[in-house]
């Protein structure tokens, strides 16, 4: 074993002071030249705040006060902390729902409002607030000193939903929480936006505004532009014509403008599902169905319409004579809609995923994060490298999962604890106490098969309940790689992968997260059969040298790195491995161009003097989203098994250091 080299306080001493002043002045450039640190610090909650994702059409503009345009807008963040306050101007009616608990109601609050009137545990919580009605203006989050927001796990998918008071809920106790379009977005696991207000019309009458053009503007009223570039729809959902039949609207005009709304439409989504819905008093049908067609005919094969004939019943599902569903009209409506819209989606997938059953491997409902095996057979998955998971939302009761062979994984139901299964094999029973009905989310990683370990890690699909379904859950927008050795796999830690800096730091970030490591593995692939990860980076498996890893499966936004611990034990010399380094960084780069790269000091202080290099090497070269990031002091005796490995606190205190340093460069 070789001895750590030593170095001197006061080399550290002078890179931090020029760190420091280094981080300074381009603050200061940046502030000069307009650049982010002008714009709200990410995390301190203000409405600026990058990690406050705002879903729906929302006037931004003044940068202290966000205004919801349209009905069923809201907000999502998650924060650090045990208490957070909402700023509100005046009074208003708003919903908030925290850890995805349910939607609690705030009736008449103004001023700064108390949303955790019982403190949270400490922790990271995810927030949403909708707004109801009064005063509708957000103005900010007040947390915890220190606290701060994080980016929160937003699904990548948005169904838009453009109707009248039906789609808005109308007559209902929650209003927009309780109609179709919000428990439709909701079961499909994407963001969903409501552009629909009671009375309005397609075509524009007087006393009737047409959604025909005002579907284009920010608000429900006024003439002010949407701009479309600040999110893009998967699905449409068009429900209108209740309200045309009473303004005097002709056949000929509702299908003309039902027509060009359907083309306008597709100009500013160009790759989305568009849908027709049949409304429920069976209005202009004979139109909606012409509209449909001229779309189809023109070329437009993503166009579809939805005969709603028989969905609700009436005298038990609606709430009037004027065709306004209840509560249970609503659900009803969603349980028929939210299929008709995820046979579609998932229609874009590979043809393996079209014919897959629900929770059976090719699901385009189940998420799998990592570099999973997804081609060598159709009915059983294999994940590769550390740390590899995978997601699904399911409705029932239960969820059980099939098991070729003998194996440990961890499994979590519903953001709950997470449950060890040991040597298990066959259907596994996740749920012998059954779950309350509804909807519910599933997230399982399997053990790492290395070393003396060789658990059968093989995904063979879910058992569900008879007449259940999967749905696509909630996923983060970014996702962090780590690649290293055993550290980064987390070994000696209690759970391996789940313990690890890599996984704690993904978690605490609201991002995805991959462990591209293996215990043992070095930097250079050495003679004695020492894996070399400058080569099998770019490999689906780190054991073998074909096939490679389809780098368009997934992107990331950063990759850390920590190699070189291992490889002094294997004979790599300074210039190997600072030759190999800067290959790696060109490897890295070309596959995630657009991602920052950290480029981590090992925590035995092995070959740094050659890691900075290779850093220096790639900024030189114009690669300027290259850190190389100093761990000096990071862990003690306290915070190791032995004398490498970090136990759980190890892992924690570098989680502790590296998530701010991650998060100030990806803004998670």
């Amino acid at each position: 074993m070789q001895t750590t080299p030593h170095r001197t306080p006061s080399r550290h001493a002078r890179r931090s002071a020029a760190a420091l002043i280094t981080a300074a002045l381009i603050a200061c450039l940046l502030s000069w030249a307009g650049g982010s640190p002008a714009q709200a610090a990410p995390g301190d909650g203000s409405v600026s705040d990058p990690n406050i994702t705002y879903v729906g059409r929302w006037d931004t503009g003044t940068g202290t006060a966000a205004v919801p345009g349209w009905t069923g807008a809201y907000l999502q963040t998650a924060f650090t902390g045990t208490t957070v306050k909402v700023k509100a101007r005046d009074a208003v009616n708003l919903y908030v729902s925290i850890d995805g608990g349910s939607d609690v109601f705030y009736a008449g609050v103004r001023g700064t409002v108390n949303l955790t009137p019982r403190p949270l545990s400490p922790g990271t919580h995810t927030l949403r607030i909708s707004y109801r009605s009064g005063d509708t203006v957000f103005q900010g989050l007040v947390l915890d000193s220190g606290a701060r927001t994080v980016s929160a796990n937003t699904p990548s998918q948005l169904v838009e939903f453009v109707g009248d008071s039906i789609t808005a809920g109308a007559l209902t106790d929650r209003l927009a929480l309780d109609s179709y379009a919000w428990k439709t977005g909701e079961q499909l696991g994407m963001r969903h936006t409501q552009i629909a207000r009671s009375g309005y019309c397609l075509v524009a009458r007087s006393g009737c505004t047409g959604l025909s053009t005002q579907f284009f503007k920010t608000s429900s009223t006024g003439n002010q532009d949407w701009d479309f570039s600040r999110y893009r729809a998967n699905a449409v959902v068009v429900n209108l014509g209740t309200n045309d039949i009473g303004h005097g609207v002709t056949g000929a005009a509702f299908q003309s403008a039902y027509t060009a709304l359907l083309r306008d439409i597709r100009a500013k989504y160009p790759n989305a599902h568009l849908f027709a819905v049949q409304t429920l008093k069976k209005r202009y049908v004979t139109e909606t169905k012409a509209a449909v067609g001229a779309r189809t005919n023109s070329g437009d094969s993503k166009v579809h319409y939805v005969d709603t004939t028989g969905w609700l019943t009436d005298g038990t599902d609606y709430e009037d004579g004027n065709g306004h569903p209840n509560e249970a009209g609503h659900t009803k409506f969603a349980n028929r809609l939210s299929p008709v819209i995820s046979a579609r989606l998932a229609g874009t997938a590979t043809n393996s995923a079209r014919a897959a059953a629900p929770g059976q491997p090719g699901d385009p409902n189940i998420k799998f994060v990592g570099r999973w095996d997804t081609q060598s057979s159709a009915t059983a998955y294999t994940p590769y490298w550390a740390g590899a998971y995978y997601r699904t939302g399911f409705t029932g009761r239960t969820v059980k999962l099939k098991q070729r062979g003998t194996i440990d994984f961890w499994a979590r139901i519903d953001n709950g604890p997470v449950k060890f299964y040991d040597d298990v094999k066959g259907t596994v029973n996740l749920t012998p106490s059954p779950l309350a009905a509804g909807n519910h989310t599933l997230q399982v990683n399997y053990q790492v098969v290395a070393g003396s370990y060789r658990g059968d890690a093989i995904f063979q699909g879910l058992v569900l309940d008879s007449g259940a379904t999967t749905f696509a859950p909630s996923a983060p927008g970014k996702l962090i790689e780590f690649v290293g050795d055993s550290i980064t796999v987390g070994t000696t830690s209690s759970q391996n992968a789940r313990t690890a800096y890599g996984w704690l730091i993904g978690e605490r970030l609201g991002t995805e997260h991959t462990q591209i490591a293996q215990g043992g593995a070095c930097l250079v692939a050495a003679a004695d059969g020492c894996v070399g990860l400058e080569q099998q980076f770019g490999k689906l498996n780190p054991n073998a040298a074909t096939p490679a890893w389809n780098f368009s499966r997934y992107q990331a936004n950063a990759v850390v790195i920590n190699l070189g611990t291992n490889d002094v034990g294997h004979g790599v010399s300074s210039t190997q491995f600072q030759s190999a380094y800067s290959s790696l960084l060109r490897k890295v780069r070309a596959a995630y161009p657009q991602a920052w790269i950290f480029a981590l000091e090992t925590f035995r202080g092995r070959y740094v003097p050659q890691t900075e290099a290779a850093v220096r090497a790639a900024v030189s070269g114009g690669d300027s989203r290259v850190s190389f990031v100093d761990t000096t002091g990071w862990l003690g005796s306290g915070d190791l098994t032995d004398s490498v490995h970090p136990n759980d606190k190890g892992h924690r205190v570098i989680a502790d250091r590296l998530a701010p340093i991650i998060s100030a460069r990806i803004g998670s």
